[in-house]
C-alpha cells in the first residue's frame, strides 16, 4: 500500500503509470476472485485506497496550479 507522501514525490508520468498498474491490478485480483483461484479480498480494499489516494493527489495538483 502506498502512502500519500510517496505518491506526492511521484512526477505526472510516475502518478499516470503508477494509476494504471493499480488499475490493472485490481481487475486482475476481481477476475481471480470471481473465478475463485484468489481469494484475498483485502488486497481488493487496498488497491481501491491506493487509487484514491492518486486521484486525491492528482486533484491536489490541478487545484494548486490553478491558483
Amino acid at each position: 500500500m502506498a502512502k500519500a507522501h510517496e505518491i506526492r514525490d511521484l512526477t505526472e508520468e510516475e502518478l499516470a503509470k503508477k494509476e494504471r498498474d493499480t488499475k490493472e491490478e485490481l481487475f486482475n485480483i476481481r477476475i481471480q476472485v470471481a473465478t475463485q483461484q484468489n481469494s484475498n479480498y483485502s488486497r481488493i480494499k487496498e488497491l481501491k485506497k491506493d487509487i484514491s489516494r492518486i486521484n486525491t493527489i492528482k486533484r491536489e495538483r490541478d487545484l494548486g496550479s490553478r491558483s
